[in-house]
């Protein structure tokens, strides 16, 4: 259901994306490591060869896990952009027809260094198989080489990487549609907003402008006080009062007008990320002009948000299928 304005969320929100969290999906962890320097221009091959950075870093060549569910390698092609490996983006193709729609998929996981581009296998293998062209991409997490900007500069480079794959595969570089759960949904938001940024800025100047955005239970006002939450802080290297600067490049809210229609869906029994963090974005993002569907689903938790089968998935394929078929 589309909700009307609600007074922006001034609220206590301590409760943000909770500490003691269900599944680890946003589990405390350290600071971000600062960003290496540049590597060399993406390749494509057709299976990903990872670069080790510690005993028993996966290798997505041999590992099943890298294959989602009712999927096949074979579909696979894998666009590299640097030496670690989640620094890659997999395009997974459908086997028969092909929607005239690019969807560019962004995992959650709280931008922590456990957690890959698997965490979002079973969204990617059901919209594959609906027809969907899919590029699932990863980034380094804090503790591992991302943080501050390097979470950022990696989500960027590796949604601009669907620029290349649209050339290869004659995907449709003007129908693309943007989509995340959890921290990848405000990894993805922020993707799709980043052209407002100031040139310069972890970012900015893409390549690549979607035609939509979505988010699935995503925190999309990490701005807000939210209690000294470890993984926001692990993410950007400090709170909103220590790296202002940061946090207005890096919050999907303060990113507004979108200039494009938009979508945002969560449980209002979600434990990990509140729904406030859903229902403050969509008031700023109206307040600015843009439109955007807001689904609270009531009862949904936070896993539901990236459940093909769950109540909150449905909602956002039916959205899609209304704007790009």
């Amino acid at each position: 259901m589309t909700q009307s304005p609600r007074t922006p969320a001034g609220l206590d929100r301590r409760a943000l994306l909770g500490l003691a969290l269900t599944g680890g999906v946003l589990a405390g962890c350290s600071g971000g490591d600062p960003e290496p320097a540049a590597t060399s221009a993406p390749t494509a091959t057709t299976s990903a060869t990872p670069s080790p950075t510690a005993t028993g870093t996966p290798d997505a060549d041999t590992d099943p896990s890298f294959v989602p569910n009712g999927l096949s390698s074979t579909q696979r092609t894998v666009y590299r952009y640097g030496e670690h490996y989640r620094q890659v983006s997999d395009l997974w193709l459908p086997t028969g027809d092909r929607r005239n729609v690019l969807l560019v998929v962004v995992h959650g996981g709280g931008w922590e260094a456990g957690y890959d581009r698997r965490d979002i296998n079973d969204l990617v293998g059901d919209m594959v198989g609906r027809g969907y062209p899919v590029l699932n991409v990863d980034y380094r997490g804090y503790g591992d080489g991302g943080g501050w900007p390097s979470t950022f500069t990696d989500t960027a480079t590796a949604v601009d990487l669907a620029s290349v794959a649209a050339t290869q595969f004659s995907l449709p570089l003007d129908r693309v549609c943007l989509v995340g759960h959890s921290a990848g949904g405000h990894l993805a938001m922020w993707a799709a907003g980043r052209r407002a940024l100031p040139s310069g800025a972890p970012g900015a100047d893409p390549k690549v402008v979607p035609a939509l955005a979505a988010s699935l239970s995503g925190v999309l006002h990490p701005s807000v006080a939210y209690g000294e939450d470890a993984n926001v802080a692990g993410l950007f290297g400090g709170s909103p009062t220590d790296v202002p600067d940061r946090f207005a490049i890096g919050d999907p809210s303060r990113l507004a007008p979108y200039r494009m229609p938009l979508w945002a869906g969560a449980g209002t029994s979600d434990e990990v990320v509140p729904v406030s963090q859903t229902e403050y974005f969509c008031d700023t993002v109206r307040a600015a002009g843009d439109s955007v569907e807001e689904q609270l689903v009531p009862g949904a938790n936070h896993v539901a948000g990236k459940d093909p089968g769950g109540p909150i998935v449905p909602l956002f394929r039916t959205w899609l299928e209304s704007r790009l078929g």
